[in-house]
């Protein structure tokens, strides 16, 4: 018998189990011996690692399969409701009142269209079966009327079985993980020893932007290594070229849409995949593992062109079943209709500002933090002195967002959300003389940021709020009227407590007596700017 007709016969006579003594023995012997020699007989069961036992309640029977070689109270399971009309397979934790959350492993379990992972499954009515209910997970439900082919429910069990190895594996190096001021010290030692340098709150400042969204933007003048950073960060987190997580995506001058990123059908009729469809694929059938898009000189082409697709399925971000999911990318598709913007998907877009290149819209840079990498130190050699770096095992769980409305952190962090939003609103009294004023979706976000780095330990809120000014509010500003030159005065008064006089050149920026002296000297710059050409932006090199 295949297993389809075992798992049939059990539904079909248990109900018998308390008539004839030969009937029973003969349920007993197929649900606790020959279902189970079905199961193990299966090409993707290891008879050597499963323990695979059929058992009973008073009132309906089940089917357990547990690893023997790992210490888990979370298992995969068949349960038989108590009418026989029903079949669910599952994953469920044990009966231990201290056992694993629920919502710790719907968390750690990819999705899949076929999985359910809600609390609607029905066993029966009694306490037994309403016990074995609020432990189940996730589940596959199959009625006896139209049970799947043999062929079917083999494939539905290896899902369900490398469901559970992926969340076994997720979990425990989720519980190993490091703090993130200690993943920061790691990332940066990485990068050291990799023969570049950055100074530690630079490093913390792109993982604190990282978490805040899994899209950042790194400028700067050519030669500043944005691009080698780019790689570095992804590669001191596990996501390497080598092992297919991350993937380098030069940006043409002649992408007028997405296709060149997600794809397209070419003369022949075939579908061409883009690199960004491909590792969005990998990214969501691999929850438990971090990948990284970099998209090189992105604004080599009209970024809202190409990208507009995705920054628009970005900011759907909500939660869906304890975690971050996006709407679909191609809604109504019939290939890629459940293709998402993954959490587990980092963006990283490098830039250059100069003649060859496009600037970017305000919908972009309400999207992302802007980080400038202006500086060079080409005589750091002490890496040369230290082994290879090695990589570590920051998983996704600890580096993607935690928070995607500004309720997910109110209750904790509401005095922090406070002070933030306070100092916004200073900000924006001066930003509305030139209609810059911030929104909705950036105070979240600067907010979010504030909560990652006060809370690490890393930055003071005056040290994390200045890298916020610097990267949400400046480059939003630029012009030749007389009102963009007022703002930057009163927003660097507003920096540095200090007014400047018409003779603003002659000013020195004395960061250290300042409340946020990145943001004050970006400022200056771009006073000078002003100055010597009557225009200003955030993006031109500076003018001495």
């Amino acid at each position: 018998m295949s297993l389809r007709e075992r798992l049939l016969y059990v539904a079909e006579h248990y109900k018998q189990m308390g008539g004839d003594v030969l009937v029973k023995h003969e349920i007993e012997n197929m649900l606790t011996r020959r279902l189970p020699i079905s199961l193990y007989r299966l090409e993707h069961i290891n008879r050597e690692e499963m323990r695979i036992s059929g058992q009973h309640a008073e009132t309906f029977p089940y089917v357990t399969l547990a690893n023997k070689n790992i210490e888990s109270d979370v298992m995969v399971a068949y349960l038989f409701s108590e009418d026989g009309q029903r079949i669910y397979l599952v994953m469920m934790r044990g009966d231990s009142e201290e056992g694993t959350d629920l919502k710790d492993i719907r968390f750690f379990t990819p999705e899949h269209a076929r999985v359910l992972k809600d609390n609607h499954i029905i066993i029966g009515t009694s306490m037994e079966a309403k016990s074995f209910e609020d432990r189940v997970a996730l589940y596959l439900p199959y009625n006896i009327a139209d049970l799947p082919s043999n062929d079917q429910l083999q494939d539905d069990l290896h899902l369900l079985l490398s469901m559970h190895e992926q969340y076994i594996k997720t979990y425990g190096m989720s519980k190993e993980m490091l703090g993130d001021k200690d993943a920061i010290v790691h990332i940066h030692e990485f990068i050291r020893k990799s023969g570049f340098t950055y100074e530690r709150h630079d490093i913390a400042n792109a993982y604190f932007a990282l978490k805040t969204k899994p899209f950042i933007v790194l400028s700067g003048m050519s030669g500043t290594g944005k691009t080698k950073l780019a790689q570095l960060l992804a590669d001191s987190i596990g996501a390497t070229i080598e092992n297919g997580r991350q993937v380098l995506i030069p940006v043409r001058p002649d992408w007028h849409d997405s296709s060149d990123l997600l794809g397209y059908i070419d003369l022949r009729g075939d579908f061409r995949r883009g690199s960004f469809l491909s590792i969005m694929q990998q990214a969501i059938q691999h929850p438990a593992y971090t990948y990284v898009a970099i998209l090189d000189e992105m604004n080599l082409a009209r970024v809202e062109r190409y990208f507009s697709d995705i920054l628009s399925v970005m900011e759907s971000r909500s939660w869906s079943k304890g975690k971050i999911k996006t709407a679909p990318l191609f809604p109504g598709h019939k290939m890629f209709r459940d293709i998402y913007l993954p959490s587990n998907l980092l963006i990283i877009g490098t830039i250059n500002m100069d003649e060859t290149t496009h600037g970017f819209s305000q919908k972009l840079l309400d999207r992302t933090n802007t980080i400038e990498l202006n500086k060079i130190q080409l005589d750091s050699f002490d890496f040369l002195d230290d082994r290879d770096p090695a990589q570590h095992g920051i998983q996704n769980v600890q580096i993607q967002s935690q928070y995607v409305h500004l309720k997910d952190a109110y209750v904790e962090h509401a005095e922090l959300i406070h002070e933030v939003t306070n100092e916004l609103l200073t900000v924006n009294e001066m930003l509305i003389e030139v209609d810059l004023q911030i929104g909705y979706r950036v105070r979240d976000e600067i907010c979010f940021y504030l909560i990652y780095a006060v809370k690490s330990g890393m930055f003071t809120f005056d040290q994390a709020f200045d890298f916020q000014i610097l990267q949400k509010v400046l480059p939003r500003i630029s012009g030749s009227d007389g009102y963009t030159f007022d703002l930057l005065k009163n927003l660097y008064y507003y920096c540095t407590n200090t007014l400047l006089d018409d003779e603003f050149e002659t000013a020195v920026v004395n960061a250290d007596g300042m409340r946020f002296p990145k943001s004050a000297r970006k400022i200056m710059e771009m006073m000078r700017r002003f100055e010597v050409y009557g225009y200003t932006s955030f993006w031109i090199n500076t003018v001495r």
